[in-house]
C-alpha cells in the first residue's frame, strides 16, 4: 500500500516538474538580434513581445528613459553598449529578473519623449536625434497643374542599405555564369555572360554595403570550368552559394515569347548522371572522396539549399513586383555541377528568357537589375535571419 502511494506521488511529481519545463519552453522568449539605423534602436525576439513598460529616472541634468520587457531573455552575446547615437550618453541592456529585460537609454535632451513602436517580435526605439523630425507638422499638400505634389523630408547623407557587423562573419560565394569564350545563352544581341556579370557586380557591391564578406569566382569577362568554379567555392569556406544565369527557349517551334519568368534550382541527385558508387562525376571521371560527397549531398545541405531557395524567389518577386509584372516558374531541382560540388547550401538563378524580347529590355535596364539584386539581397538576410 505505501509502495502505490509512494509511486503515484513520485508520478505526480514528474508531470508537474514537466508541466512546469514544457510551459517555460513555450513562453522562453529571448533576444535574438539587435542593430542600429540611423535614429532607430531595433531589438528583434524570437516570438511577439508581450509588453513594455516605460518611465523615467531624472537627476544631475541627465534624464535615464528606462524600458522593461516582459518575458523575456537575454543571450550574454547581445550587448547594445557600444553603439552610439546623436544626443544619447550611454546604451544599456540587461537582465533584471528572470522574466524581464531592462534596457536604459541615458540623454541630455529634457523634450524627448522616449518613443518605442512595438510590432510582434519587433520592437524599435525612436532616439533623440529624430525629434526635430517628428515635432514638425504635417506636411501639407500643393495642387499645382492639376497635379498633387507631396512634399516629402530629405535625410542628409542617408544610408541606401542597412549595415549591421553581425552579417561580416557570414561568407558568400557569387558565381556569374559562363564568361570568356563561354558566352551562354543569346538573344536580340544581349549575350548570358554580359548580363550575369553585371548583375553580379551590383549584388556583391549591395551585400558588400550590408556587411557581408563577399567572393566571386571570377570579376572579369574570363573563362572558368565548372570545377574550379566549386573548388574555389569550397576553398573559401562560403557559408551560401548564389550562382546567378540568364535562361533561353529550347529550340523547337514553340513560340519563344510563352517563354518567360524568373526560375530556380537547387539540388537533386536523383536520376542523376553526375553520381556513380557514391562520387562526382565530371566529364566522365570519379572525383572527390565518399567524405567529400557525403557533405556534398548531405540532408542539411538539401534542407537549407531548399530553404534559400525559397525565400529569395519570394523576396526578388515581392522587390521587382512593385515596378514590373514578372512570371514565376518556381523552384526546380536538378543535378547542375555548381549545385553538386559545392559543400554549402546552393542555389541556381535563372533571372530571365533571352529568347523573349521584352525580357532582354528589362534584363539590359540597370533599374530592373537593381531590383532584381536587391531582392536576391534582401532574400539572403531573410535566410539568415539578418534584417
Amino acid at each position: 500500500m505505501e509502495f502505490k502511494i509512494l509511486k503515484r506521488v513520485v508520478i505526480s511529481i514528474f508531470l508537474l516538474s514537466l508541466t512546469i519545463s514544457l510551459l517555460e519552453a513555450k513562453t522562453s522568449n529571448y533576444l535574438r538580434h539587435t542593430f542600429l539605423k540611423e535614429n532607430r534602436l531595433t531589438l528583434i525576439f524570437k516570438y511577439d513581445v508581450a509588453s513594455v513598460k516605460h518611465f523615467t529616472i531624472r537627476g544631475h541634468g541627465v534624464v535615464k528613459h528606462v524600458y522593461d520587457i516582459f518575458d523575456t531573455s537575454l543571450p550574454k552575446t547581445e550587448d547594445i553598449s557600444q553603439f552610439k547615437a546623436k544626443g544619447v550618453r550611454a546604451f544599456r541592456i540587461a537582465q533584471f529578473n528572470k522574466k524581464l529585460i531592462r534596457v536604459v537609454i541615458d540623454t541630455t535632451i529634457d523634450d524627448y519623449k522616449g518613443i518605442f513602436t512595438l510590432k510582434g517580435r519587433v520592437l524599435s526605439f525612436i532616439l533623440p536625434s529624430d525629434r526635430n523630425i517628428l515635432n514638425q507638422p504635417i506636411p501639407k499638400i500643393i495642387k499645382k497643374h492639376h497635379k498633387i505634389v507631396k512634399h516629402k523630408y530629405r535625410f542628409k547623407n542617408r544610408k541606401r542599405y542597412h549595415y549591421n557587423r553581425k552579417r561580416r562573419v557570414k561568407i558568400i560565394i557569387l558565381d556569374a555564369g559562363h564568361g570568356g569564350r563561354d558566352i551562354g545563352a543569346s538573344g536580340y544581341g544581349v549575350r548570358e555572360k554580359d548580363i550575369t556579370l553585371s548583375m553580379t557586380l551590383k549584388l556583391k557591391t549591395i551585400l558588400q554595403k550590408m556587411g557581408y564578406r563577399v567572393f566571386m569566382t571570377h570579376k572579369r569577362d574570363i573563362f572558368m570550368n565548372l570545377r574550379e568554379r566549386t573548388e574555389y567555392a569550397n576553398r573559401h569556406k562560403g557559408s551560401i552559394f548564389v550562382a546567378i544565369h540568364a535562361n533561353a527557349a529550347p529550340k523547337k517551334r514553340t513560340p519563344h515569347v510563352l517563354y518567360k519568368g524568373i526560375e530556380l534550382f537547387y539540388l537533386s541527385v536523383k536520376n542523376s548522371n553526375r553520381v556513380k558508387d557514391r562520387r562526382a562525376v565530371y566529364r566522365g571521371k570519379k572525383l572527390y572522396s565518399r567524405a567529400d560527397y557525403r557533405k556534398m549531398t548531405s540532408a542539411s545541405k538539401y534542407y537549407n539549399s531548399k530553404i534559400l531557395a525559397k525565400v529569395v524567389k519570394s523576396s526578388m518577386l515581392k522587390n521587382i513586383r512593385t515596378k514590373y509584372n514578372v512570371n514565376d516558374k518556381g523552384i526546380k531541382k536538378r543535378d547542375f555541377w555548381v549545385l553538386l560540388a559545392t559543400k554549402m547550401p546552393s542555389i541556381l538563378i535563372e533571372t530571365g528568357y533571352l529568347t523573349n524580347k521584352d525580357e532582354v529590355k528589362r534584363l539590359t535596364d540597370e533599374h530592373y537589375q537593381t531590383l532584381l539584386v536587391e531582392g536576391i539581397a534582401n532574400g539572403i538576410n531573410s535566410y539568415y535571419g539578418l534584417y
